[in-house]
Parts: C-alpha cells; sequence; structure tokens
C-alpha cells in the first residue's frame, strides 16, 4: 500500500513530474494548484487525469483538510518569477511566506510525518565564495530570494518549536521536459528552445559569458524523493545543483545543436532584462538598474557534497543528453498544438 502524498504548486514544472512519478509508484497523490501559474494539462498523461486534483490557494484556511492522512507534503507552491515577485512584492510574500505559514500549520495540525520544502539557490545572491555550501551566510534581498530565505526559516521555526520533520531543497537552474514556455519570460532553456523550434532568433542579455549551475528535472526528482524517505533528511537543508557551471554561450551552441540550426543570437544589454516590468523603474524611487545588472550577469556554483554524503544523491545526466530530452519533447508539444 502506498502513501498519501500532497504536493503544492502541482501543476508546474517540477511538482506534476513528481507527482506523476509518485502515482507511478502507487502512492496517493493529492494535487494543489490554485492554477495562476500552473496548468491543469500539466496533470494530464496520455491526456488522462491522474492523482486527485484540488484547486486552491495555499493560504486559505482549509488547507489542512486536503492534509489528513498525508504521509508527506512537498511544498513546491510559490511565485518564483523574479520580475512578478519585485514588481508585486506584497502578493509575493503573501503567497511565499505566509502560504508557507499555513501549509507548515497545516501539516503540524494533521500530523504529517515529513514536509519537504522547496527553496532556491537565489538565496546566495550576493554571496562571493564559490561554490555555495548550505551553511554559508546569506544575506537576500530581491524579493523573490528573501521571501524564499523568510520561508526557509519558518521551516526552521517550526521543525525546532514542533519537532517537526522538515527537508529544504534549494533548486539551481532547473531545466528538462515540461517546463513551462506559455508565459511570456519563461527560464532560460524553455526560451531558448522555443525560439529556436519556431525559427526565431532569441534575444538574450549581456555577452553570454555569465555561468550558472544547471540541474535536470529527473535528478531533482531524485534528491525530492530522498528527502520524503531517507532519516538522514530530517532536519536539513540540501543544494540541489550539478556542481557545474556552463556559460549561456555553452547552454546555446548545445541547443542550436541538438535543434539543428545556425541561427544566432540577439545580444542586448543587461539593464534590459526586465524592460517589460517598466514600473519598477519609474517615479521619485525607480530599481537601481545595477542590481539587475548583478543579477543577470551573477555566477551560480553548488557544492553537492552534503547530499551525497547524507543521501547518496548526485546529478547524474549529462547535459547534452538533459537538453536532448528537453528539445524533443517541445518540439513533440509544439507539433500538437
Amino acid at each position: 500500500m502506498g502513501r498519501k502524498i500532497v504536493i503544492t504548486g502541482a501543476a508546474g514544472f517540477i511538482g506534476s513530474q513528481l507527482a506523476w512519478e509518485l502515482h507511478s509508484k502507487g502512492n496517493e497523490v493529492v494535487l494543489i494548484d490554485d492554477l495562476s501559474f500552473g496548468y491543469e494539462s500539466n496533470l494530464l498523461v496520455d491526456n488522462k487525469p491522474f492523482g486527485r486534483f484540488v484547486k486552491k490557494d495555499v493560504r486559505e484556511p482549509d488547507l489542512h483538510e486536503e492534509f489528513k492522512g498525508a504521509d508527506c507534503v512537498f511544498h513546491l507552491a510559490a511565485i518564483s518569477a523574479l520580475p512578478v515577485n519585485q514588481s508585486e512584492p506584497a502578493r509575493a510574500i503573501s503567497i511565499n511566506v505566509a502560504g508557507t505559514a499555513n501549509v507548515l500549520e497545516a501539516a503540524r495540525r494533521e500530523g504529517v510525518r515529513r514536509v519537504v520544502f522547496a527553496g532556491t539557490s537565489a538565496i546566495y545572491e550576493n554571496n562571493a565564495k564559490f561554490p555555495c555550501h548550505e551553511d554559508d551566510p546569506v544575506s537576500p534581498r530581491l524579493t523573490y530570494s528573501l521571501s524564499k530565505w523568510q520561508a526557509e526559516k519558518l521551516c526552521e521555526s517550526f521543525s525546532k518549536i514542533y519537532g517537526m520533520e522538515i527537508a529544504v531543497t534549494r533548486y539551481y537552474n532547473v531545466y528538462g521536459p515540461h517546463q513551462d514556455i506559455r508565459r511570456k519570460s519563461p527560464p532560460f532553456v524553455g526560451y531558448v528552445v522555443r525560439e529556436l523550434l519556431n525559427n526565431r532568433a532569441p534575444v538574450l542579455h549581456s555577452n553570454g559569458e555569465q555561468r550558472r549551475d544547471y540541474v535536470f528535472l529527473r535528478d531533482v526528482n531524485r534528491i525530492n524523493i530522498a528527502c520524503m524517505t531517507e532519516d538522514s533528511a530530517k532536519g536539513e537543508v540540501f543544494n540541489v545543483a550539478s556542481g557545474k557551471a556552463y556559460s549561456v554561450n555553452e547552454m546555446y551552441d548545445c541547443i542550436a545543436k541538438i535543434v539543428g540550426t545556425n541561427i544566432k543570437p540577439v545580444f542586448v544589454p543587461a539593464a534590459r532584462f526586465w524592460d517589460q516590468y517598466p514600473d519598477l523603474f519609474q517615479g521619485n524611487n525607480p530599481m537601481d538598474p545595477h542590481i539587475l545588472e548583478k543579477e543577470v550577469e551573477k555566477f551560480t556554483l553548488g557544492a553537492t557534497e552534503k547530499a551525497e554524503r547524507l543521501l547518496g544523491w548526485k546529478a547524474e545526466t549529462p547535459l547534452e543528453d538533459g537538453l536532448r530530452e528537453t528539445v524533443e519533447y517541445t518540439r513533440r508539444l509544439l507539433a500538437n498544438g
């Protein structure tokens, strides 16, 4: 008999694929999403739904009803797009922080054995020593990273005050099939794949030499499941990274080779990254453009020794293999409309 597992943000990129894997292994999955950013179509396989979908905001007071009898809750629901967080800070804090508090309280109230909280490597945004380790001091300032750091501190609080089993996963740049390509500012890999498959030149920011740590979706969900099952995950924080940094140009060239195109990207200044959010740069107190440029140019690299030591986990998917799977899936998706 499988476990009852609740996933918030289940209709998103990572949540939907985690849900399908857990369902395929015989577990009862409850899929919670308010569909602000997720898509119910992500919860279909061969056009058939799986699990039990509940359209609900994680801030709702009756959330705990869905947690009754649950063995584990994966809390992935959040506003993750950096520009949206920055332009709607009150909404971002409400969902990312207050929503996490409500999830933790619901899990406490219903006696859920373990909670796995999806954090982010963005909290290392001002760190200058690499690779970043889980116990390094952090000082996030952008709304998204700050809200996720605050949510992490709530996890720590509930763990210490109530003795709850909580694990935190700090995702680096996750890519793979099912990544959202429909929103106006998709993540980098999804955006480049979409544009090239549509024979369009992607618009990239800066000069393409900025380097980041990318990790494939299947590897991400292996550590998610380990955080649910392994005793050694209790009360711990884990970087979910490949431990390798690739430049935008290296990623682009690999994707273009897989797609089979000679289209070259169009490079524009880093400061134009959030052109679609002009309100941030208007009025008496505009956003400092240097902060935005720093965010676009930032280098990321995560230390993975802790996850390997405590969970026996490390990223295994070679970059080219992961990108090929992503391209092939997106090609099929676009072909089917």
